[in-house]
């Protein structure tokens, strides 16, 4: 199952007028690096951003996610501590914070912020989804379908969900459907490495290794660094043999 952070640009108390464009400008520059995969430059921003208006909610929280990503889960919670005390009711902070605790096994601490979450907020998709891969952890696959469809319910165009939603199915055997959940979220994002992944894997389960190859390159392609499909593609047979 995936975790689906989020990023945050509106909604932050103003300062001054100047430290304001700056925090702007470093916040917008942070998001353009984040969205090239370039995670050095992503916090030199988001950190710059931070220093400029320390009141900056979603500078803290923005800087979280880069920590995260970058490996280093107790930094970005003191990041998101550092954005919700600013702001108690950023949504999307609670649900980063959750997402970093259920990777570190802090299955607990992490239901109780996307609950918290949803008591703000019951239509966010990101706390629903993500709800949904803790009730899955938790061996509850028609209990994570259901949250996945809710959020889908909230956000048809979100990604992450149809790809959790099909990993539900497909732990269901309902490989057809899974199949349609991965295909829906690549038209939706071409590039988006674990639906091609996650795909390769239910076509490797019925049976198809020539076209789960085909998605394990892409995925590649897509994240050089994904080292899930790097190990799929090296436990599948050699092509004619």
């Amino acid at each position: 199952m995936l975790n689906g952070f989020r990023r945050a640009l509106r909604g932050r108390s103003p300062p001054r007028a100047g430290r304001r464009r700056s925090a702007i400008c470093a916040l917008d520059s942070g998001t353009r690096a984040l969205r090239r995969r370039d995670l050095e430059a992503a916090r030199s921003a988001f950190e710059a951003a931070a220093k400029a208006d320390p009141d900056c909610a979603p500078a803290w929280n923005n800087l979280g996610v880069v920590l995260d990503r970058a490996r280093s889960p107790e930094d970005a919670l003191n990041a998101f501590n550092r954005a919700l005390k600013l702001r108690p009711s950023f949504v999307d902070a609670w649900c980063n914070k959750g997402v970093v605790l259920l990777r570190l096994g802090r299955d607990d601490r992490a239901a109780e912020c996307f609950d918290t979450a949803l008591g703000l907020d019951p239509h966010s998709p990101l706390a629903l989804m993500n709800l949904g891969v803790l009730r899955a952890r938790q061996d509850d696959p028609i209990g994570a379908m259901d949250l996945f469809e809710r959020s889908l319910k909230e956000d048809p165009a979100y990604a992450p969900s149809w790809v959790n939603l099909g990993s539900a199915l497909l732990e269901l055997g309902d490989i057809e459907r899974a199949l349609q959940c991965y295909n829906t979220a690549l038209r939706r994002r071409p590039e988006y490495a674990e639906a091609w992944l996650q795909k390769g894997r239910a076509l490797l389960e019925s049976g198809k290794p020539g076209d789960a190859r085909f998605c394990f390159e892409r995925a590649l392609q897509a994240r050089p660094s994904l080292s899930d499909a790097k190990a799929a593609l090296a436990a599948l047979p050699e092509a004619g043999s």
